[in-house]
């Protein structure tokens, strides 16, 4: 009579397993490196000033939110490949007036990459709103519009989330 051996996978699979886990973080550390946090652009500040200035910008944002109400309008609420037209509008909400010196500062990016970076530069100011240069957008995809507008002493951090069409 010949004897049938039991196998016991459990021991490969366990093995396996613990395989596939030190790949998986390998994999998040490469990706992490690509993107290193001294990239995000948010505020518009190196991450150490941020860091260092934390408090004081909340304190300035919130400062903000409770003075001014700001929105962006882009031409048919949707960015297109080639050249779009975006303008930021902001109103007082003490006096309802756009009579200050608003100053503002706005890149156009991707949330992955820094690779298509734009700094918009203002053309025009016009009851309430402030144009921008034309923007050439070249590829489909999420784009991001990243503010930091000063009034006087206030300061605020805008985002805007944008997608291209294909078209």
């Amino acid at each position: 009579m010949s004897k049938r051996k039991n196998k016991n996978y459990w021991p490969h699979a366990i093995l396996i397993s613990l395989g596939l886990i030190v790949l998986a973080c390998v994999y998040t550390i490469v990706e992490a490196l690509k993107n290193p946090v001294e990239m995000d652009t948010f505020y518009l500040q190196s991450y150490q000033e941020v860091d260092k200035n934390y408090d004081k910008i909340k304190a300035a944002q919130e400062n903000f939110e409770r003075k001014y109400t700001t929105f962006f309008e882009i031409d048919n609420n949707i960015l297109h490949l080639g050249d779009n037209k975006v303008r930021v509008v902001i109103n007082d909400k003490e006096q309802g007036k756009c009579d200050f010196n608003a100053d503002i500062k706005m890149l156009l990016t991707r949330p992955e990459t820094n690779k298509y970076n734009q700094n918009l530069t203002i053309s025009n100011v016009e009851k309430c709103r402030w144009f921008f240069t034309p923007i050439a957008i070249e590829k489909v995809g999420r784009w991001q519009f990243q503010a930091k507008i000063t009034i006087g002493e206030d300061v605020g951090f805008f985002t805007y989330e944008a997608n291209t069409t294909h078209e």
